[in-house]
């Protein structure tokens, strides 16, 4: 009997601690695929943004352009000048035309052999509405793959006239393919661009841009005008974790993806990778809007000089006025854009940062803090806790009462805690708290003050929980800070195996 009892309880310990390690991982594994969802989401929605801002820009200096054009529409030699002092001033557009209300070429920049030919009969439809329109991906006369953001050209009495035109490059070293390919192609990760039927207008493969998707509910769904995030498997048969958003200007998709296989492999490393390369994507993301602003200001500030308003509150060094105000609107907002990013991403990196249940710090977070902690010499002492029987509580009452435990039970640790003290859940009914500057007598007296409190304390419905905890203590020049969690943990393991709802404690060598 009693070597039948040693073998159960050897084996009761061993599958615990196996359960505990097994669970944890599934948790750890859960809670980063959604971080990732969310993450693959926001980065989608905010490059669909930054690309909506481009075609706003585009289209503003279409509109320019369009109201000059208006003023001397039969005056041939005006109208080139026009197109040619545009393409000479921004890098938005590869190529510039005029078209008249029959769909033929009037005016082209560069000059290419267009002159004089007309547009298909579906490019005359797309604009027959008279309105501002981004004309589906076509192959120009000289066999470049582009899309055409045109506008209307109304005379001052309101009689349409046709239309001017920019061409825009889809494959190459293109402003569009600038502005999209400033992404960490990391691990298989990748973002692509669809427009309303499916196909490809921006991706890392170039060879593909054009081709048609079918079969991906990703893009179905954004397509539709939704945003989300999804797992699929994607046309190479490759499982991924997407994020997706609209361009409702266009009609077109952003999709980011990331392979799941990369995420398996780094559970505990890739969070901290992510964070780090996606704050160079962002800051040139930011810095390439503000240069976009810059582009737009030149030509307006150089049609101001024939407007009646003049605001010399906003003048440039060469003495241009007027519509620079307008330009100077479009900055602002872009600013204000800009500032929201940040704080989207920001908030995104406090998300990462902190246990949802809790509300404490999680295993990312600790791993910045101790690098802080262990480069600022500090010396601490570092207690791990444990709940009692916790298992027995979700059996008997519940997941969701388990986790009102858990978040009462953080309350506790959070109210009796110094300001400088740092808490966090390592995982399941485990948590870590680390006292700087207190030394380990000190760090036990704290610790059975914690757990008398916890043991005092009612919980959700009337349960009593106690905790059991193991103390260590740490200086820098001793032994490495794992080590003395590691004592802690082994502290609390003989607390456990000694009775529970106590506190034991080991010294670091």
């Amino acid at each position: 009997m009693k070597r039948l009892i040693l073998v159960l309880a050897t084996f009761g310990v061993v599958f615990t601690s196996l359960n505990t390690l097994i669970t944890s991982y599934h948790v750890h594994r859960s809670a980063f695929i959604k971080d990732t969802l969310h993450s693959n989401q926001v980065y989608a929605s905010k490059l669909a943004q930054v690309t909506e801002l481009f075609l706003q820009s585009v289209n503003s200096q279409l509109h320019v352009s369009a109201y000059h054009i208006s003023t001397r529409f039969n005056d041939l030699a005006e109208v080139q000048k026009e197109l040619e002092r545009l393409i000479s001033q921004t890098n938005s557009f590869d190529s510039l035309v005029v078209v008249d209300t029959q769909g033929q070429i009037i005016a082209v920049k560069p000059d290419l052999d267009v002159l004089g030919k007309s547009i298909s009969k579906s490019q005359l439809e797309a604009v027959k509405n008279h309105q501002p329109k981004v004309l589906d991906p076509f192959v120009s006369p000289a066999g470049n793959l582009m899309i055409s953001p045109t506008y209307p050209i109304v005379s001052e009495n309101g009689e349409y006239m046709g239309f001017v035109a920019g061409g825009i490059y889809l494959q190459g070293n293109t402003i569009l393919n600038r502005l999209l390919g400033r992404h960490h192609y990391e691990d298989g990760s990748y973002l692509y661009v669809v427009d309303g039927q499916a196909r490809l207008l921006y991706h890392i493969d170039t060879d593909r841009v054009g081709d048609v998707v079918s079969g991906n509910k990703v893009i179905a769904q954004v397509l539709q005008g939704e945003t989300g995030a999804s797992e699929l498997i994607n046309s190479a048969g490759v499982s991924m974790i997407a994020g997706f958003a609209p361009i409702p200007m266009t009609g077109w998709g952003v999709v980011s993806q990331r392979p799941m296989s990369s995420i398996l492999d780094e559970l505990g490393t890739t969070h901290r990778s992510v964070i780090y390369s996606s704050i160079p994507a962002t800051i040139f993301i930011l810095g390439l809007i503000l240069i976009a602003g810059i582009q737009i200001a030149k030509p307006l500030t150089r049609l101001a000089k024939q407007l009646a308003t003049f605001d010399h509150e906003h003048a440039d060094t060469n003495g241009v006025r007027a519509w620079y105000y307008e330009a100077a609107n479009l900055k602002r907002t872009l600013v204000r854009s800009n500032r929201s990013i940040q704080k989207v991403i920001k908030s995104l990196d406090n998300d990462r940062k902190t246990d949802k249940l809790t509300s404490l710090h999680n295993r990312f977070s600790l791993e910045f803090w101790l690098k802080n902690a262990i480069h600022s010499n500090l010396s601490m002492s570092v207690l791990a806790i444990d709940i009692d029987h916790f298992k027995c509580i979700n059996d008997l009452h519940g997941h969701m009462t388990g986790d009102k435990v858990l978040k009462e039970i953080a309350n506790v640790m959070r109210h009796n805690a110094r300001s400088d003290d740092f808490i966090c859940r390592a995982g399941g009914e485990e948590f870590l708290a680390f006292m700087p500057k207190l030394t380990l007598h000190e760090a036990l007296d704290a610790a059975e003050r914690l757990r008398k409190k916890v043991a005092a304390h009612t919980m959700p419905e009337g349960i009593k929980v106690t905790v059991s905890i193991g103390v260590s203590d740490w200086s820098s020049g001793n032994a490495s800070i794992e080590q003395a969690i590691a004592l802690a943990d082994k502290a609390l393991y003989r607390a456990k195996h000694t009775g529970r709802n106590k506190s034991c404690h080991i010294a670091s060598v």
